[in-house]
């Protein structure tokens, strides 16, 4: 197996505890080292410089490509929002070199930027034989249809972050199957959640989030699963508060890709850190349970 620069970004290592938890979980179990970039910062996403203009949306995430340049050919990037951002960055900087200048200048001295960024289902697909997977899984998700939700910053800009169909994604399908899961038809993957409008205009989060989690059911799906720990806020964190907007019931689990692995290779919930969810996966745990214990 492979050993990868990790960068977890802030989301993993505050309010997304329980992806990173997962993530490790899985990558240990398959035998992927991971060695976390030592003393990187922000990507810039959260703040979101990008948007401001200027050299700052650069300059965050070059100083994490340049941290990971050092040790491992490739890094990975579990947060859809990091890992646009590292590919941003190094899409510039390929073609601009009086920006490489800058931000040499800046780190002082030239900067590493080739590193591969990869996102963490490119990842388990490079690494994880779904063969090995069904082996271990045991057909656990046997009774799980689930609704893969990509979200709008994982598969775009298409010709900068080159992964996947933009409009109609797949990679996370082959190892969900293996796990003996069922994928609904979910014509939503990667419609916009809201983004960070919640900050702003709820309504605009709400009517977004709405249309995915009602779309989600309407395809007969007991989770959403996403890579992106915003789109998880926006779906699971404030699910209840938009019940009480638009006098909906939904109780839909939203989980991470890693966490549903996770769960097909019989690890707990405890564990897995889905207990720490707003929305109740209990349902979903039950029927996992039930089948597991055939």
């Amino acid at each position: 197996m492979t050993d990868y620069s990790y960068f977890p970004g802030c989301s993993l290592a505050s309010s997304a505890m329980e992806y990173d938890a997962s993530f490790r979980l899985v990558s240990e179990v398959f035998g992927i080292g991971l060695d976390e970039l030592e003393d990187w910062t922000c990507c810039g996403a959260s703040p979101a410089p990008h948007h401001w203009g200027g050299e700052l949306g650069i300059l965050l995430p070059a100083r994490n490509l340049h941290i990971a340049g050092r040790s491992h050919p490739a890094v990975v990037a579990p947060c859809a929002g990091c890992y646009n951002r590292l590919k941003y960055a190094q899409y510039e900087l390929r073609r601009n070199q009086q920006l490489r200048e800058r931000v040499a200048q800046v780190l002082r001295e030239p900067v590493r930027y080739e590193t591969e960024v990869v996102n963490l289902i490119e990842m388990f697909n490079r690494e994880i034989d779904p063969a090995a997977l069904a082996a271990r899984a045991q057909g656990r998700l046997e009774e799980i249809s689930l609704a893969t939700y990509y979200g709008c910053v994982l598969t775009r800009p298409a010709e900068i972050v080159n992964f996947d169909d933009p409009n109609d994604p797949v990679m996370m399908e082959p190892l969900l199957r293996a796990a003996g899961a069922t994928i609904t038809h979910f014509p939503f993957k990667s419609e916009c959640c809201g983004s960070y409008m919640g900050l702003a205009k709820k309504e605009i989060v709400f009517r977004a989030s709405r249309q995915i989690i009602e779309t989600a059911l309407e395809s007969g799906a007991d989770a959403i699963v996403t890579v992106c720990p915003l789109c998880h806020q926006n779906l699971d964190l404030r699910q209840r508060q938009i019940n009480f907007a638009w006098d909906t019931d939904f109780e839909l689990p939203v989980l991470y890709f890693s966490q549903v692995i996770g769960l097909a290779l019989g690890a707990s919930p405890e564990e897995l850190g889905i207990d720490s969810h707003a929305v109740s996966a209990d349902k979903l745990l039950v029927k996992i349970k039930k089948t597991a214990n055939r």
